[in-house]
């Protein structure tokens, strides 16, 4: 019986662990959160390194186009979404201000990274460390969010029979932005290398469809950066200013890495990385193979075309679904909706619905490795 886990934004807004004793940003309350934490640069142990960052292109765009001071946003009712689809036409209109323009959409890039981390940063979360558990080999999780809750607990795994690591367990490989003294010497590829005996391949699967905090890409040669994000240096290094300084270190390549983060746009780009098509095709395969799906806080939206398209076109060739779970906080007329939306796209008359993670955590039981 393969699962399926589909985690949206409402999954992440679940978790209460933050040490800020926050919840995860989503689009209409985005700015809100992000101001509170701006002038927050060292969480417990954590050192974030962004007391110099002004953002002030992102700034200036919002002020142009919207007559909201800097001073005001954590007061205004900026929907993320918005924000982003404006600019990326202004970025296709105003051939002019392109260099302002680009430099507000990294700015605003910068501060999307570093808002989730510093919100996200807490204890490890005990709902979706009981989902890592009952994983078995040829399950997927299919995760919207950019964040590293399923990551963290997919690293924190105890059955030794099931194997999940960040050089593949993404699907796609993955080069560890820590070399070896080797490779320093060299000017070698920043690979990971285990310093213990082999480690096997990845057996289950974590595809994350926007991207990742965790990633940086180098656009010349195509190879994806990430980092084994047990360490505390390494989660800073790759989502503080420094990011933006990074180089390639495949051997004469050099070029500047870029994150990868497809922002919440009615415009997404999901060819401006070529391998995240690539995990887009891995997730409709997962899903027509799937016998269980549970979908968490995904609410199919539907200016998400790509992703309907996904899973209707998944669907008409999966024969061995018997079963759908929905977790969601939506109520009354909205959670009907919903219900029926999910029903439509999966052909089934009966869901399980939950309403949290919480009332739906205990049911999960870990099952033997076939």
């Amino acid at each position: 019986m393969t699962k399926v886990y589909v985690l949206g934004a409402g999954a992440s807004a679940a978790y209460t662990g933050s040490f800020l004793g926050e919840t995860s940003p989503v689009a209409k309350n985005f700015f809100q959160k992000a101001m509170r934490v701006m002038n927050i640069h060292q969480v417990k142990n954590r050192y974030f390194g962004d007391e110099n960052l002004k953002y002030r292109h992102i700034f200036a765009f919002i002020e142009e186009f919207w007559g909201i001071s800097k001073d005001k946003i954590a007061r205004s009712d900026l929907d993320m979404e918005e924000v982003l689809t404006l600019l990326n036409i202004e970025l296709q209109e105003d051939t002019a201000g392109q260099g302002r323009l680009v430099q507000a959409y990294e700015e605003f890039l910068l501060l999307m990274a570093l808002t989730f981390d510093k919100i996200l940063y807490g204890t490890p979360c005990p709902h979706y460390q009981r989902i890592a558990e009952s994983l078995q080999p040829e399950d997927t999780v299919i995760s919207f969010n950019y964040e590293l809750l399923m990551d963290y607990a997919l690293l924190n795994r105890k059955d030794a029979r099931v194997f999940w690591h960040t050089r593949d367990g993404y699907g796609i490989p993955c080069n560890n932005l820590q070399p070896s003294a080797r490779e320093k010497e060299q000017g070698e590829l920043w690979r990971h290398e285990a310093t213990g005996p082999a480690q096997p391949s990845s057996n289950i699967q974590l595809l994350k469809l926007h991207g990742s905090l965790n990633w940086l890409y180098c656009p010349r040669c195509g190879r994806l950066f990430t980092y084994q994000h047990d360490g505390v240096a390494g989660q800073s290094l790759i989502i503080n200013g420094m990011a933006n300084m990074l180089n390639c270190m495949t051997r004469n390549c050099c070029q500047r890495l870029s994150r990868v983060i497809i922002p919440p746009t009615l415009m997404k780009n999901y060819q401006s990385v070529p391998f995240i098509p690539k995990l887009w095709g891995q997730a409709r395969r997962a899903l027509e193979k799937a016998s269980e799906i549970i979908i968490i806080g995904y609410s199919f939206p539907p200016t998400d075309f790509r992703s309907n398209w996904m899973f209707r076109k998944a669907m008409t060739r999966n024969q061995n679904l018997k079963r759908v779970v929905v977790i969601d906080t939506a109520e009354g007329y909205p959670l009907k909706t919903l219900l029926t939306k999910h029903k439509s796209i999966f052909r089934v008359n009966d869901i399980a619905f939950y309403p949290n993670l919480a009332e739906y955590s205990p049911r999960i039981t870990p099952q033997a490795v076939q």
